[in-house]
């Protein structure tokens, strides 16, 4: 009875401590006169809802089929437990909103939406455009977003949510398209910008989620996490806890994400297709899926990158420069210009696994022969200053060129480790055909058990200590789709492989992390693998006996699927699971700790602390932490 009666006081007192308002917007039949507390007295103008204090548990919703012209200044800030909530009401396409107010307007705004130095904030079911046509005074034609996040102040900023969310249409005033001014252009749909920390007052943007939203026709960045520097350790001075999972990017003229100065993020479960495009003459046309900068602890998994296009970079994704600990794992790239593996000078631990490669690096530009490459490690970092990558690690990839391309393999690093890779060249590709160049200053190269099939130079080749000459006979290379590259049993690259791994990651089993485990515990297809015991695969898929993953298994765990709760201590239940679905649970070794049918949930007390696998017939994998 006692904890009934707390558990009473405590909601009671959480629910009416403070008063929640919610407001309505109507731009066709709204009054700025009105209230604004029902659809029926909506407010009409974003000037009026930006002139409200806004507070915890606050609610601001924009109607339906209408579009919003002006400036939204959110002001005010919710709290961890009861956040703001911008979002929209009635039936209908999702509302708009958009900074576009013409000359007669005083020029288009530099954002549709603005939050500086506010916090705690749910974005859900909105569409955000800011085609800047007309100068503002004040406002760089250079610069244009559609919804920019601003931490000037002396404090952390903390809690965003974007969901469900359109971001399409941004565009500056004055284009930059001139390479040598590329850097200058940074249009995005989303940003994050916090500036220069001051000794006494560090600050920074932290717990950050972007999901199921939709990014497409903008002009450079989809989204753009940019922290000025300044005073303080590593994660202050940089902003912290990003997740980036589910979201469609789909013809950015630049990236689609860039992590600059970040501290913790995860990117995962995306589909990138043709960043670096120019369908509109304003786009820069350049830009990898997703490429890191000065950032610490990122790790980027399970995404598409499809047909990225551009004059320079532009690989499936890139590492830049003086990262430290960038795990780029089970993502599938096809079709992308510059190459397959990117990491510039100065990072470390800088890791490709898992991924599968399929055609990247076919670029022919008349003023860098080398352009395209399947690897490249540069020493460069800005300035010019050589700063060279240590401990690289580029191991367990499906690299396949099966086209008439002639592709660059340059390294110029310390300590870099490449094994347990197939390189698949055929139908006239040559891998390392344009120049291969392996230059390790003096430090060991760690190069073994890649297998080689078709048309590889020979030079890079003869590196490999334990080279395998052989057919991966890949299950259906014509499939059109990651499917195809799953082995069949009699593949040369079956148990040819090293029981060699690279670092850990940093973090994993807790935060935005704990779903990861430290290192793979499954292959690109959800087979599991362990390097403490057995003999891997060579390549991406660790399949022992030919077993194929099928079309009919593609529904993901995190689509039509919930695991809840995870963690979890006692039980778990996956909502919208069939009853008597077989499910198979893995410790990180590998060992199976559990085999039976779904009925109701499932009891995990009797497993020890720590990360599990679990495997559900018909679908791909899923990872739980049992505390």
């Amino acid at each position: 009875m006692m904890v009934k009666f707390n558990f009473f006081c405590f909601v009671f007192f959480s629910v009416f401590s403070f008063a929640q308002s919610t407001y309505y917007l109507d731009a066709t039949t709204g009054d700025d006169t009105n209230i604004g507390d029902t659809p029926a007295n909506a407010w009409k103008s974003l000037n009026k809802i930006s002139q409200t204090n806004l507070g915890p548990g606050d609610q601001v919703l924009f109607k339906s089929d209408e579009q919003f012209n002006g400036h939204f200044i959110v002001n005010g800030s919710g709290s961890l437990s009861h956040p703001i909530i911008i979002s929209s009401y009635g039936n209908g396409a999702k509302p708009i909103l958009t900074g576009e107010v013409g000359s007669s307007g005083g020029g288009d705004y530099r954002e549709a939406v603005y939050v500086n130095n506010n916090d705690n904030i749910i974005f859900d079911g909105l569409e955000i455009q800011n085609e800047r046509l007309h100068s503002r005074t004040g406002i760089d034609d250079k610069d244009s977003y559609g919804i920019h996040i601003h931490n000037t102040g002396n404090q952390i900023m903390r809690n965003f949510t974007f969901r469900n969310m359109i971001f399409q249409n941004v565009y500056a005033v004055e284009p930059i398209l001139e390479p040598e001014s590329f850097n200058g252009l940074e249009v995005a749909g989303l940003r994050f910008f916090s500036s220069w920390n001051s000794e006494d007052h560090p600050k920074n943007i932290q717990d950050v989620l972007v999901e199921n939203c939709y990014f497409t026709d903008l002009q450079r960045f989809g989204v753009h996490v940019k922290h000025g520097g300044g005073h303080g350790n590593n994660d202050i001075s940089r902003n912290k806890n990003f997740v980036f999972r589910n979201n469609h990017f789909f013809r950015t003229g630049g990236t689609c994400i860039l992590p600059s100065r970040t501290y913790n993020c995860l990117i995962e479960n995306n589909i990138f297709e043709y960043p670096g495009d120019d369908s509109d003459p304003r786009m820069p046309n350049r830009g990898s899926s997703v490429w890191t900068w000065r950032s610490i602890n990122t790790v980027i998994q399970y995404n598409q990158c499809l047909h990225v296009r551009g004059y320079l970079d532009s690989h499936g994704i890139h590492i830049d420069h003086e990262n430290e600990n960038t795990f780029v794992q089970y993502n599938y790239m096809e079709d992308c210009e510059g190459g397959f593996v990117e990491i510039l000078g100065g990072n470390v631990n800088a890791v490709y696994r898992f991924n599968v490669s399929v055609n990247d690096g076919w670029r022919e530009n008349p003023g860098w022969v080398n352009s395209n490459h399947t690897i490249w490690i540069n020493e460069n970092t800005p300035g010019g200053n050589i700063h060279y990558s240590n401990e690289n690690y580029i191991y367990n990839n499906t690299i396949v060129m099966n086209y008439d391309y002639s592709t660059a393999i340059d390294v110029v690093a310390t300590n870099t480790y490449i094994f347990n890779n197939i390189f698949y060249a055929t139908n006239g590709a040559f891998l390392g055909g344009k120049q291969m160049v392996m230059n390790t200053n003096g430090t060991a190269l760690f190069m073994r058990n890649n297998l080689f099939f078709g048309n590889v130079r020979n030079s890079f080749e003869n590196l490999d200590t334990h080279p395998v000459f052989g057919n991966p006979n890949f299950n259906n290379e014509n499939s059109g789709d990651k499917l195809g590259y799953q082995l069949l049993n009699n593949s040369a690259a079956v148990n040819a492989g090293i029981a060699y791994q690279g670092p850990p990651i940093p973090g994993a089993g807790t935060g935005i992390f704990n779903h990861v485990p430290s290192y793979p515990v499954v292959d690109f297809y959800g087979n599991p693998i362990d390097f403490d015991f057995g003999t891997p695969n060579i390549g991406a898929c660790n399949s022992k006996n030919g077993e194929i993953l099928g079309h009919s298994d593609q529904t993901l765990i995190s689509d039509s699927l919930v695991l809840y709760p995870n963690p979890s201590s006692n039980k778990i239940f996956i909502t919208n699971l069939m009853p008597s679905t077989r499910i198979k649970i893995y410790n990180t070794t590998g060992e199976l700790v559990m085999d039976k049918y779904y009925d109701n949930g499932l009891e995990i007390s009797k497993l020890s602390k720590g990360i599990y696998f679990i495997l559900l017939e018909g679908y791909e994998s899923q990872l739980f932490i049992k505390n």
